[in-house]
């Protein structure tokens, strides 16, 4: 049996070199800074590169939100001109309508005086006439 323990107690020593390295690998590196020097190096990195997207994407939401309140006061800005250009040519309409409803009324008068006046220049003419025919066959 002490040729047993003798074997168990150089299998432990072995165990606890090899545990011993392990550590110091861990800890301590090889030839490299420490895994946990590593670890937390990476670590800040991530937290960094991580920081510096949201720093991006907000600058990207910003910049669209901007972009929307310049488009929207565009869009008004076109809008309010085609409504006013809408009116305005509505009016011109209304206006061309008016003057066009004016000068035929216009234009009816005017037929109207005319023929009337003719129509009463006939008759006077007529009864004139008729008036002379009758003195001559009376007469």
């Amino acid at each position: 049996m002490p040729k047993r323990n003798i074997h168990n107690t150089a299998v432990i020593k072995k165990l606890q070199e090899e545990v011993k390295e392990v550590y110091k690998t861990v800890y301590q590196g090889n030839g490299k800074p420490a895994i946990v020097t590593q670890l937390s190096d990476l670590q800040g990195r991530i937290k960094s590169h991580h920081e510096q997207m949201d720093t991006k994407v907000n600058h990207v939401y910003e910049k669209i939100e901007s972009l929307e309140t310049e488009i929207e006061l565009k869009f008004k800005n076109i809008t309010d001109i085609v409504t006013e250009r809408f009116n305005n040519i509505s009016a011109q309409i209304a206006s061309e309508f008016g003057r066009k409803q004016a000068e035929k009324t216009s234009i009816w008068n005017f037929k109207t005086a005319i023929t009337t006046t003719i129509l009463a220049s006939c008759t006077s003419v007529f009864v004139l006439l008729l008036s002379e025919f009758i003195k001559r066959i009376n007469g």
